[in-house]
């Protein structure tokens, strides 16, 4: 069973998510900033010129992280690419491909009060659903609570209310 948490204030919390289609070569990301009361501060998706899926996570995360640091310098960031995590975590520097998106991402996390964590898919519905749409339009989009979609203001809901999301093995 995996449940999404509410960062702990003056925390605001970042999920991020990529997409990308190896045999089109299509990527996109997506994310969504909330406060402590689960509340939508920013929701966006955008599509994205990716060389792999580990590519196409790290411009989300970096597209998050561009929009979060607006409304908070603390920021618990959570992702449900555990790759990505260890190699932000470790001090990896990955493949020459993505090499300059790593370095963007790690100056500003250099200013920032900053968590990272995995959390599985299955907890990250609403940012998986902002990648697909990342994938699926042209350019990049954003909505805030008065403007998202039906959908997604359920998909948090549902994370506000701490309804369990289940993971098969």
């Amino acid at each position: 069973m995996v449940i999404w948490r509410a960062p702990q204030p003056p925390q605001i919390k970042l999920n991020t998510d990529g997409s990308f289609d190896p045999g089109t070569l299509i990527a996109g990301g997506g994310g969504l900033i909330r406060d402590h009361l689960g509340r939508l501060m920013l929701a966006f998706h955008s599509s994205f010129q990716a060389v792999s899926s580990f590519h196409a996570e790290l411009l989300a995360l970096e597209m998050g992280l561009r929009h979060a640091r607006r409304f908070s310098l603390q920021i618990w960031i959570e992702l449900d690419a555990a790759a990505v995590v260890t190699t932000i975590t470790s001090g990896g520097l990955g493949s020459w491909q993505v090499q300059h998106t790593l370095i963007r991402i790690r100056n500003m996390l250099r200013d920032l009060q900053y968590s990272i964590s995995h959390i599985h898919r299955e907890g990250n519905r609403p940012a998986d659903h902002l990648a697909e749409l990342g994938a699926a339009a042209l350019g990049s989009h954003f909505v805030d609570e008065g403007t998202a979609s039906h959908h997604l203001l359920a998909l948090i809901r549902m994370d506000q209310l701490g309804y369990p999301s289940f993971r098969f093995s």
